[in-house]
């Protein structure tokens, strides 16, 4: 008979570990609605299918609804909490959110509890785990939610809540070596996993496009202030003859009129093409016809849209501060400039690259990613590190 989680010894579940999630975005991508997804929602339906292989068990806390919202689907197990249309604001949270999210939490009896992204969830999820008496895990979204730039953008509220949440973490996964660093600095006691993200190849992998059959270089993020979009203009206009495809839509939060004006300039310029957003379907073809991927990011944990890239054999070009772990620059991956004004140079050499040459560099980057980022490698890391918390 299974006794409360507090109770349970390491090695009960050493062999099958129930882990349970949150997130409220997983459903969209589930779907693939036209609703922009942050990578977390991605990676943690990787995650979520390779420990589901692997014979553990995973469980994510989101909205009521959502089921029906997505339809029929074996990939995740979504437990619905609450509605987020029903109760009255600035008191729901504690009389019917928390409550909903608590009960459909005990439901599933987790060995252990993870939460990705700086908020008030961080520390909600955190007193659950405590709660139920089971580790609480904390994956580092950005690198900004380690080195302390998080405050700010996130409210008092938040701010309090995050915090509380890392000092009740048990352990905290960080995507590159720059969080891991700084989280050793503000936690020297705490426990770290790096774990880089990882990525899954369809059945099937068509063959790599050659250089003749790739027209563009593209954009693919979502439009927030940290993408920098200036920058986009930037090099956009200072390479007239190369065409850009920028593929991305902004939620409403983020639409001021900086953000407009942005977009507007984009729209000016002749060389660039807004293709709006792409559904989860449309990314690998859009991948696979372009020269290169550009970033223009300020910041960024550890890009999804790079791995799949890579693996439509698509060279990255961007700033060695989106660089994790040097990545791009240490395996020759495609280019890396080390300011702003420097990136378009960067993207000329990638663009202006022999085919034969440029070919070599697209095998070599499917190569990497399906050598160093499989879904399975990271699953071994994650419960191994698990397991450890749970001693």
């Amino acid at each position: 008979m299974r006794g409360p989680p507090s109770e349970r010894p390491p090695a009960a579940w050493s062999d099958r570990v129930r882990v349970l999630f949150s997130d409220l975005t997983l459903p969209y991508l589930l779907k693939d609605a036209e609703y922009p997804v942050g990578g977390w929602a991605v990676q943690l339906r990787q995650l979520a299918i390779a420990l589901r292989e692997a014979g553990h068990e995973v469980g994510v806390l989101t909205w009521a609804g959502a089921n029906a919202f997505v339809g029929p689907q074996s990939e995740v197990q979504l437990l619905e909490t609450y509605d987020r249309n029903r109760g009255i604001r600035k008191l729901r949270f504690f009389y019917y959110f928390l409550p909903s999210m608590i009960a459909a939490a005990r439901r599933f009896r987790p060995d252990v509890v993870v939460q990705s992204c700086a908020s008030t969830e961080t520390g909600t999820m955190a007193f659950i785990a405590s709660l139920l008496g089971v580790p609480f895990v904390h994956r580092i979204a950005a690198d900004t939610d380690a080195d302390g730039q998080y405050v700010t953008r996130l409210k008092q509220h938040e701010r309090v809540a995050f915090q509380f949440g890392m000092r009740r973490a048990k352990l905290v996964i960080c995507q590159n070596s720059y969080q891991s660093e700084n989280i050793a600095i503000s936690f020297p006691k705490k426990g770290r996993l790096l774990l880089h993200n990882s990525i899954l190849v369809p059945p099937g992998i068509g063959d790599i496009n050659p250089r003749g059959a790739r027209s563009y270089v593209a954009w693919l993020n979502v439009f927030r202030r940290q993408k920098n979009l200036p920058l986009l203009i930037k090099i956009a206009a200072a390479l007239p003859a190369v065409k850009f495809r920028v593929a991305g839509s902004a939620m409403p939060q983020h639409m001021d009129e900086e953000m407009r004006a942005n977009i507007a300039a984009l729209e000016a310029l002749p060389n660039v093409e807004l293709v709006g957003y792409l559904t989860r379907d449309r990314v690998p073809e859009f991948l696979a016809g372009a020269i290169a991927l550009l970033s223009t990011s300020d910041f960024e944990g550890f890009s999804n849209t790079y791995l799949e890239a890579l693996l439509a054999g698509t060279p990255i070009v961007t700033r060695s501060i989106v660089d994790p772990d040097s990545i791009v620059r240490r395996n020759a991956l495609g280019g890396v400039a080390d300011s702003g004004d420097e990136l378009a140079g960067e993207l000329a050499k990638v663009v202006g690259l022999p085919p034969a040459r440029f070919d070599q560099l697209a095998m070599r980057c499917r190569d990497y990613v399906l050598a160093n980022h499989r879904p399975s490698a990271a699953v071994e890391k994650l419960v191994a590190a698990f397991q450890q918390v749970a001693g």
